[in-house]
């Protein structure tokens, strides 16, 4: 069964978290902060324009409500410089905005660097649809952090968990430098 929530809220309480310049609109450099928004601005822009509006966010989220799907599947494998990269801990944050019926997804990576992620409160792996930042964390025997803020505490990287999405199979390409990952 999916969460529960409202649409329209959920829109407004996203332009309120994230619209910096109240003009009503999350454009390019607002959405930097919310990377699931900014990964899936096209399914979101029904207009054109670049930018996205709460009617246009409660639109998108009115078709995962409408689709009654509980659960997607999300195959994920992990990757540190080229390497695949086992051991590392997966989660899948649900953005503020969605509202509390929506709990973080989770799963460690295995020596193939594979993670099924399960959503808290279920059995079965899987993720609501939504809207999710993708925290990736793995830890040293001192209980330093190995994977650069970039994929953890301060996330670049964000997914839409949406029923019309064609390709469940996500692909994590960190890199310890400073460049930016790539995500299929």
């Amino acid at each position: 069964m999916p969460p529960s929530f409202s649409p329209s809220e959920a829109g407004a309480q996203a332009l309120a978290t994230y619209d910096a310049n109240h003009d009503q609109l999350l454009d390019a450099s607002e959405l930097e902060n919310c990377p699931a928004l900014k990964k899936a601005l096209k399914s979101f822009d029904t207009n054109g324009d670049g930018k996205i509006s709460a009617d246009e966010i409660a639109a998108r989220l009115e078709t995962y409500r409408e689709s009654k799907i509980g659960l997607i599947t999300i195959a994920c494998q992990v990757f540190l410089d080229g390497q695949v990269l086992s051991g590392a801990t997966v989660t899948f944050v649900p953005e503020k905005f969605l509202g509390a019926g929506f709990k973080p997804a989770q799963g460690i990576s295995d020596e193939d660097g594979q993670v099924l992620p399960k959503t808290e409160g279920y059995n079965i792996e899987g993720i609501p649809c939504g809207l999710y930042r993708i925290e990736i964390s793995k830890k040293d025997a001192n209980d330093r952090e190995l994977i650069p803020a970039r994929y953890n505490a301060r996330t670049t990287l964000g997914i839409e968990v949406a029923p019309d999405m064609r390709d469940t199979d996500l692909q994590l390409k960190l890199t310890s430098g400073g460049g930016r990952p790539s995500e299929r």
